[in-house]
């Protein structure tokens, strides 16, 4: 701005559209839960359309001239968080939620894993920044934007209702919250088993292979069996290697299974089935692995 130059300022406020992304994404999944999160303090929302910014965007840059223009972009209407919810629930068609005050302390804890979910290399809209933001509220002037372009702002329930919900709509707001909590029980499943191999449950370990082919390596092989969990746990939790580690853990999972069908065949027929659950836990990996990409 103190450059002898020609600028253009666009101050968004919250931005919602279509594509599935960011805070189009977080409300669609808040909507989507049975019982919604309030969350007092957060201030007012007015939020844009997608559609209107890029109409913006391609306005003015068409425009001739010298000109140095700030402009905020903002919805026609001030909502609460709990309101934006309520308008996604309505275009969904599941009705009004139950609401509860979610505690101050949840919610700084949730800040903080999310700020922990971003330095293994994920992207949550959830953290500490996100909680300063929505406190503060995201709120403009409408008017300049308006005499500038000449655009009528949509309001959230408009944009909405011109583009009714599909099915794959449906399933990724059902599954927006699904996926975080699978991609932290994997790891912890991975790793928690390897640590337990190593300590409380070696003797476990090594008596199932007692009697087997495997009976003189039986250590060794608890040893290297607890080292690849481990492993396989770590890297599904870091982003860049989690779709490596998710076919690790699938490849693991059905080694288990094979050695086990040859080495202890009668485990098939233990009550709590300890091969028997390697089943529905490939396919929770081939769900992860469905659901893995974000872009």
């Amino acid at each position: 701005m103190e450059r002898d130059l020609n600028w253009l300022i666009l101050r968004p406020s919250v931005v919602l559209g279509r594509p599935a992304f960011g805070a189009s994404a977080l409300f669609r999944g808040l909507a989507a839960l049975p019982l919604v999160p309030a969350m007092p303090g957060t201030g007012l929302l007015q939020v844009v359309q997608l559609d209107d910014v890029v109409s913006t965007v391609s306005i003015l840059l068409g425009r001739q001239g010298p000109f140095r223009l700030t402009l905020e972009l903002a919805g026609p209407e001030a909502l609460t968080m709990s309101e934006v919810v309520a308008r996604y629930r309505q275009w969904f068609g599941w009705g009004r939620a139950k609401e509860f005050v979610l505690p101050g302390w949840m919610a700084a804890t949730l800040y903080r894993l999310g700020d922990v979910a971003g330095l293994l290399g994920w992207r949550p809209p959830i953290r500490t920044n996100a909680a300063k933001e929505i406190a503060r509220g995201a709120t403009g002037a409408l008017e300049p934007w308006k005499l500038a372009t000449g655009l009528q702002p949509s309001s959230l329930a408009s944009a909405l209702a011109a583009s009714p919900p599909t099915v794959q709509e449906r399933w990724f707001a059902r599954l927006y919250f699904v996926k975080p909590a699978i991609f932290v029980v994997l790891p912890f499943f991975w790793i928690a088993t390897g640590i337990i191999s190593l300590t409380t449950g070696w003797r476990s370990g090594v008596e199932l292979l007692l009697n087997t082919a495997f009976e003189p390596l039986a250590g060794p092989a608890v040893v290297a069996g607890a080292l690849a969990d481990m492993v396989v746990g770590a890297m599904i939790a870091w982003r860049p290697a989690s779709r490596v580690g998710l076919w690790g853990a699938i490849s693991i999972s059905s080694f288990y299974a094979i050695a086990g069908t040859i080495l202890r065949p009668d485990l098939w027929n233990e009550p709590l089935g300890p091969l028997m659950k390697i089943l529905p836990i490939l396919v929770l990996h081939f769900c992860a692995l469905a659901i893995l990409e974000e872009r």
